[in-house]
């Protein structure tokens, strides 16, 4: 099975014109002061949607869990650097068998507080698996995913961690995923 590639016309403007806003935002993100910072960021745009069509019923799909909320195994992972200033773009695949009462929140650009009462509320996983006990889903991946949703590098995120997350969903055969932005 071939890797997968994300849409990459935008990478290299992206670059250039981050390269230019960083020497200026690095002193103001080092303060905290993300507002200013994140005034002048070169946001990236896109002309088109990079969606699938929807090809099977729910009832049949493996669903996995993409989550945003910088979530890593203690047991098994490193937590993602919540310290820099230019973010983690890495990626932690967390198995299904993995009690999510136990993962580590490494991401400090969000409070914990609704998170740690329930896990859920960033990674559905028992949620999911109450879908497929009912029926609603055809099943649950066997491994689910996050990354730091903190990260200004997005071209790194979009050349090493993307691509990298699709390819493992696909090798395991999943059909969709469920993207939670925290």
């Amino acid at each position: 099975m071939p890797p997968v590639k994300s849409e990459s016309r935008w990478i290299p403007e992206f670059r250039e014109r981050y390269a230019a806003w960083w020497p200026q935002a690095a002193p103001l993100i080092e303060r905290h002061d993300y507002g200013a910072a994140f005034k002048d960021y070169p946001w990236p745009a896109f002309t088109h949607s990079p969606w699938a069509p929807v090809t099977k019923a729910l009832a049949e799909s493996r669903i996995a869990v993409v989550s945003t909320g910088g979530l890593y195994c203690h047991e098994r992972h490193v937590p993602f650097d919540a310290k820099s200033g230019e973010g983690d773009w890495t990626w932690r695949a967390i198995p299904a068998t993995v009690p999510i009462g136990l993962l580590g929140i490494a991401h400090d650009h969000f409070a914990h507080e609704v998170a740690r009462e329930d896990m859920n509320t960033i990674f559905p996983l028992d949620r999911l698996r109450d879908l497929a006990a009912a029926g609603v889903i055809g099943g649950v991946a066997a491994t689910h995913y996050s990354v730091m949703g903190y990260c200004p590098r997005a071209a790194d995120l979009a050349e090493e961690s993307a691509p990298a997350i699709a390819s493992s969903l696909q090798a395991e055969g999943v059909d969709a995923a469920l993207v939670i932005p925290v």
